[in-house]
């Protein structure tokens, strides 16, 4: 099962305490076992009374909640959806995933539009609560489609507990063949560490203005490899050695 683009930036928060690095031979083979099996996995999740549970409660909110307002600020309810759709390292966040996500995306002047991480954007025009308030959380076909982003992210989270580095690696694996630009992979966790640590870029480079690093970035790592799937491999590949045999296989 690919994984959702907007699963892409959860992995990246600090202050978890490092786990022992694997060699990069452990590495690549975690990788293509969890590749194996992803779909074995996700039956598991599926059937898990947590995630069951945690669903349960959601469209239980859902249907309680007089307004989308109403629905984000229910801690609980925020939590679940916010990692089904891609947005888990945001749920303390009650303000600003208030205000991004009812938001009018389809406006140059909403927030959305504002904002350096697109998933916010992706997400209002995903929710679509501006235009049909919670009508599509009510729709069956939708919710099966928060449904398999939280699962994706318990996969997901579950393999970052092992390895930073192949969760990230799975995560561009799953990435669409769509085209992106430099600053979005600035503005993207798991993009970022990838390109970085392949183009050999020190942490440091937060410090620097955004132009400047999007120019040191460009000079090292082409971003148009992240939207083709063969180039896409390659970068997977070098990005498992890389981080690995520099000490980076760690939880996020």
């Amino acid at each position: 099962m690919a994984a959702n683009p907007y699963l892409l930036t959860l992995f990246g928060g600090s202050g978890a305490a490092p786990t022992a690095s694997l060699s990069s031979a452990d590495t690549v083979a975690l990788y293509n076992q969890s590749l194996k099996n992803a779909g074995k996995e996700t039956e598991r999740l599926r059937a898990d009374p947590t995630v069951k549970r945690d669903l349960a409660s959601l469209f239980k909110a859902v249907d309680k909640a007089r307004t989308p307002e109403d629905l984000l600020r229910n801690p609980e309810a925020r939590r679940v959806l916010l990692q089904g759709i891609g947005l888990a390292d945001q749920v303390d966040n009650a303000g600003l995933a208030i205000k991004a996500l009812t938001s009018d995306p389809s406006k140059a002047t909403s927030l959305t539009k504002q904002l350096s991480d697109q998933r916010w954007s992706a997400a209002a025009v995903q929710l679509d609560f501006t235009a049909s308030g919670l009508k599509k959380l009510k729709d069956p076909a939708f919710r099966q489609v928060i449904s398999d982003g939280l699962v994706e992210y318990k996969r997901l989270s579950a393999i970052s507990e092992k390895s930073r580095v192949v969760s990230d690696a799975l995560t561009i694996q799953g990435l669409s063949d769509t085209k992106t630009d430099i600053y979005t992979v600035l503005g993207n966790k798991v993009m970022r560490r990838v390109a970085t640590t392949i183009a050999g870029l020190p942490d440091e480079l937060a410090l620097q203005s955004v132009e400047a690093q999007a120019r040191s970035l460009s000079a090292r790592f082409n971003v148009d490899q992240f939207s083709d799937p063969k180039k896409r491999e390659k970068v997977i590949q070098r990005y498992l050695i890389t981080a690995s045999n520099s000490g980076l296989s760690f939880t996020a």
